[in-house]
């Protein structure tokens, strides 16, 4: 049994995959923080089973939002903490991305999807029709980000001028299935989340570190 949690934006995606999927969104004018864990508890419910029943959860863990991804992270930690025989599957947004764009045939041949990383700055990974990763992930600025000649998607809302992609729970359900029928499995300690961006905290700090 396998819990889907994707916190990385504005909507969260929620599932629990029995033999039967049991799967929520929480809106983005939801505060994440108060509805994942009872949405989760409620889909849990609604399944028929206790959540120690639940033997993998799959993670996106971003690029995205700082907060989301930390209440995403927070969740599987505890069940972790509490469940030593859980196995965790990291999911990356933009592979997620690529995977839906592949399943729904929008491109033939190589492609890159891009996350807005704010400041001019964007997380891109390139794809091969298939939904394979055939470059590694990294961020780049608006520059290069023009110079990219191959056909260019981002999720719905995300990015002006790029075709859309929408993450919907089945897709979402899907990949993480198929990650889990690979068997790419990470440990506790891996499955770390990638923020957009630090927090304000964290950003001052920094700023304050380079005038000492």
């Amino acid at each position: 049994m396998m819990l889907v949690i994707n916190t990385a934006f504005k909507t969260a995606n929620l599932a629990v995959v029995t033999d039967k999927v049991y799967a929520c969104d929480i809106d983005s004018n939801s505060k994440h923080s108060e509805n994942v864990l009872p949405s989760i508890e409620k889909l849990v419910e609604k399944a028929g089973i206790d959540i120690l029943d639940i033997d993998t959860v799959a993670l996106v863990t971003g690029p995205g939002s700082f907060t989301g991804l930390r209440i995403g992270a927070a969740i599987a930690r505890a069940l972790g903490s509490v469940n030593k025989k859980l196995k965790f599957i990291s999911l990356s947004s933009l592979s997620l991305m690529a995977y839906i764009i592949a399943k729904q045939k929008l491109v033939k041949g190589n492609f890159v999807c891009a996350i807005n990383a704010l400041s001019g700055l964007y997380f891109v990974g390139t794809y091969d029709e298939n939904g394979i990763n055939i470059e590694e992930e990294k961020m780049i600025d608006s520059a290069c980000f023009e110079k990219i000649t191959l056909p260019k998607f981002a999720f719905e809302g995300d990015i002006d001028g790029l075709q859309s992609v929408i993450c919907d729970n089945g897709s979402l359900v899907d990949f993480a299935k198929s990650e889990e029928r690979a068997k790419h499995f990470v440990s506790l300690e891996e499955l770390l989340p990638r923020y957009l961006r630090l927090s304000q905290a964290e950003d001052n700090l920094i700023k304050k570190s380079k005038k000492v």
